[in-house]
């Protein structure tokens, strides 16, 4: 299979190259084709006559879009290595009136410059109060949502969590777990690809490595099409950082000390002609964080009288330390051909340890039983990245575009975990699991445009992933090799998946006033399994064809409303089939789940959205039906052993409703606020016991920016979100209060600032709570609440060094792998 997805992905690219091959030489002596020259010029409102940044800047020919760019912070845009021709500016920017240029580069006159362009403000009234917008926060595409986190001035944002906080429709909870919409079956892509090792569970501790200096935009894509791969129902979040083509050579350093998590960074740039190169690296610690912690596992029998109880009280203390680098290359062969690569090395260690006072109570036995239970844990990942690609455009359409990729990645865990259980029964016991593995990826795609308003895509991809688990579980105690099948404890776990997909999407326009973009796209997964003892492994392979469907109106120039419809997988990824036994303490166990089935979303949307001068708005109305959910499930084994595990629950349909919303306010306030209101409805048998829940659920948030001039900033932001429900009970709610400060140097070349987080609470709690029932009538509750030091202060220091001349953004990598469901991180 594999050879045979190679062999095409070069006969393919060998096609798409050939197809060029004749024009190019008909063209190669013609002297005219070296004469270039060179556009410039500086916008500005026409009112104020203050310079304009950030705005939209499209060159055409012959009606063609060839090049686009944004102004810099002075308002000033160039084109250069333009042929003898003639050519169209146009100018946008929110709030204002479109402006139209015709110009020509001719042998006598090569550079052409505009100096200054004055664009007409158009004046909005909100309740009498003018508003107006510097640089657009949010933008509206056909499929997705971007928040340009780079023209949002947030004093608070040091990392890639912190700006997703601000992005529109994502939560980010107490242990920085994204989700959109109260799902975290949510895909990451990098400037349009995910990183092998974000594929795994430690996606936040990747975003944390990101220095917020380093993030232009985050795009939220609620709907995905079909050149996506499948897997993820709430959506995809790519995140896009600064890269661009550069002249010259500059340096950063960034650092943030604080009580709680400390970040340092730095970053090299250099480039020349066609040749560039960037390099970055980082490391984030923290200090001892402390934390108490409450668990009762209460079991009743079908009388509604206890039977067994286990309460247990104590203390917790946890520290990390995170580092990462990274160098990108990016070679312009010519003007048709270029070479990207990135290598990324990226890992964290943890440790935590925890002591609990138990005390267990038996109908059997007349006198509670009082002991002490102590674990430690230790937790070391490393994953490397190399990807490449190469990139072609075709002399007679700029805009036809073919892309090769090929990423190569590896992962490393070595998890420890020891317990030990004194005053009762004495028990030591030692939990080991090694981890390894790599995943294979080659990828071709294809855009060929039909005219301004038509576009086909395709494409063909092959994911080839395999992970060896060596665990091992020694136990000393009583009675100890009774309690547990020793071949759950000790084991060696061989996993291997091979994903093939294409795809077919077309854009195109209707009656000049609807796009549409719709897809389908077709992925066969193949699944291998096996143990080195006693367990018999097992093959699955399944097909799938999803399509999408997007129908967006432009009301006028401001307002669009969108109906779409897609259609989504998700696949249980190792950590949730993993048959490892981990043993929490003598009570609580967990483990995965290897007859897991993958589910499936069907999900019906519409939006409006509605952009103004300095106003943003947006309301969604949609349906999301999920079946065969995959969720953590909490059963009764032998009494008072309470295990944890992943379930295919059941059937969920969800309504739900999102507003989000922004305001400027005389330059100097910026105001954002949004609601998400949603529905969790499920009805379903679980070991022979019917169980329903329905709930409401939501999640609101607001964020004030106030300039105070002379570069001063000022910030603040609320945020809460009601507990995440399962078909058993309740997840912990997560709130939380900040507040920052800035000031940026005169120079532009740096900043500092101070932040606090929840000023008035010192420690938050966190409750999760859990009920079941046997299919005897045994009740039984899981209720976990453990508070932790929350209140942090922080100083930051932002500087950089050197000069660079950027042109216009570079489009990377394209490799995407988002098709698994990942591990949400288990109980709060």
């Amino acid at each position: 299979m594999l050879k045979k997805f190679i062999y095409t992905t070069f006969l393919i690219s060998g096609l798409m190259f050939s197809q060029n091959q004749t024009g190019k030489y008909k063209k190669k002596f013609n002297t005219q084709s070296l004469i270039y020259g060179k556009v410039d010029g500086v916008i500005k409102d026409q009112q104020t006559k203050e310079n304009l940044p950030f705005t939209d800047v499209a060159l055409f020919q012959n009606d063609s879009l060839i090049n686009g760019t944004i102004t810099d912070e002075k308002g000033y845009f160039f084109f250069n290595k333009l042929a003898v021709a003639d050519y169209t500016l146009q100018i946008s920017y929110v709030g204002y009136k479109t402006q139209v240029i015709n110009f020509s580069i001719t042998n006598n006159k090569l550079n052409k410059k505009l100096k200054n362009i004055y664009i007409e403000s158009i004046t909005q009234v909100l309740d009498n109060v003018e508003l107006s917008d510097q640089a657009p926060i949010f933008e509206n595409k056909i499929e997705k949502i971007v928040y340009n986190a780079q023209n949002d001035l947030s004093s608070t944002a040091n990392d890639g969590i912190d700006v997703l906080r601000n992005a529109p429709l994502v939560e980010v909870d107490i242990d920085d777990k994204v989700s959109i919409r109260g799902s975290s079956n949510v895909k990451f892509l990098l400037n349009g690809k995910t990183s092998s090792f974000l594929s795994m569970d430690n996606i936040s501790d990747v975003l944390q490595s990101i220095p917020a200096e380093q993030i232009k935009s985050i795009e939220v894509i609620t709907s995905p099409g079909a050149k996506y791969d499948a897997e993820g129902d709430a959506g995809i979040i790519n995140i896009v950082t600064n890269q661009k083509n550069i002249e010259g050579f500059n340096a950063g350093v960034n650092t943030n000390t604080g009580t709680r998590v400390n970040r340092s960074s730095f970053n090299l740039n250099a480039g020349e002609n066609r040749f560039g190169i960037s390099a970055s690296g980082g490391a984030r610690y923290g200090w001892p964080r402390r934390g108490n912690l409450n668990v009762s596992n209460i079991v009743y029998n079908n009388m509604g009288d206890i039977t067994s109880s286990n309460i247990k009280n104590g203390q917790f203390i946890g520290n990390w330390v995170g580092y990462r680098a990274s160098v990108d290359v990016y070679y312009d062969v010519n003007k048709y051909n270029s070479i990207t690569s990135n290598f990324h090395i990226n890992g964290q260690n943890k440790v935590n340890e925890s002591e609990e006072n138990v005390l267990y109570q038996d109908l059997l036995v007349m006198n509670p039983i009082q002991y002490i239970v102590a674990d430690t844990s230790y937790n070391k990942d490393t994953e490397y990245e190399l990807t490449v690609n190469y990139m072609k455009k075709f002399e007679n359409d700029v805009n036809r575009e073919l892309v090769v990729s090929f990423q190569y990645g590896s992962h490393i865990h070595d998890d420890n975990k020891d317990f030990d259980q004194l005053g009762y029964e004495d028990v030591s016991i030692d939990n080991n699991m090694y981890g390894k593995g790599y995943e294979l990826t080659g990828q071709v795609d294809y855009t060929h445009p039909i005219g301004n308003d038509h576009k086909i895509e395709l494409g063909v991809k092959q994911i080839s992933r395999y992970t060896n688990n060596d665990y091992n579980t020694d136990l000393a105690g009583d009675n100890m090799s009774n309690l547990f099948n020793n071949y759950s404890l000790t084991n060696i776990l061989n996993y291997s998946q091979i994903v093939s997909a294409a795809y077919l999407s077309t854009q195109f326009k209707v009656l000049n006033d609807f796009d549409i973009l719709a897809g389908t796209r077709y992925e066969l997964t193949n699944l291998n399994v096996y143990y080195m003892h006693s367990y018999s492994g097992f093959h699955n392979s399944y097909e799938n064809i999803v399509p999408s469907l997007t129908i967006a109106k432009k009301l006028n120039m401001f307002k669009t409303i969108k109906l779409s419809y897609t259609n989504r997988i998700q696949r249980p990824d190792i950590h949730k089939i993993n048959t490892n036994t981990e043993i929490i303490d003598l009570n609580t166990i967990s483990t995965g789940n290897p007859n897991l089935k993958p589910s499936q979303s069907h999900q019906l949307e519409l939006g409006y959205t509605s952009f103004q001068r300095g106003l943003m708005t947006s309301f969604f109305l949609y349906y999301k039906a999920k079946y065969d959910v995959i969720e953590a499930f909490t059963y009764l084994i032998d009494d008072n052993i309470f295990e944890t595990n992943y379930l295919n629950t059941g059937n969920n349909h969800s309504y739900g409703f999102n507003f989000y919303g922004s305001a400027t306010i005389k330059n100097n306030l910026t105001l954002r606020g949004s609601v998400d209101i949603y529905t969790y409805n499920m009805s379903t048998s679980v070991n022979s016991v019917n169980l329903l829940r329905n709930s409401l659920n939501y999640k609101y948030s607001f964020n004030a920016n106030l300039k105070l001039g002379n570069g001063y900033n000022l910030e603040s932001r609320a945020f809460f979100r009601s507990p995440r429900q399962t078909i058993q009970g309740e997840r912990p709610s997560f709130s939380m209060l900040s507040f920052g400060f800035k000031k940026e140097f005169s120079n532009k070349r740096g900043s500092v600032g101070i932040g606090v987080i929840e000023p008035f609470s010192k420690y938050k709690s966190f409750d999760t709570n859990i009920s079941g029932q046997s299919a005897d009538g045994t009740t039984y509750d899981y209720i976990r609440d453990y508070e932790i030091l929350f209140r942090s202060f922080n100083i930051s220091l932002k500087y950089k060094f050197g000069q660079l001349n950027f042109d216009p953004i570079k489009k990377k990598a394209k490799v995407v792998n988002n098709d698994l469901i990942e591990d949400d991180g288990g109980e709060y």
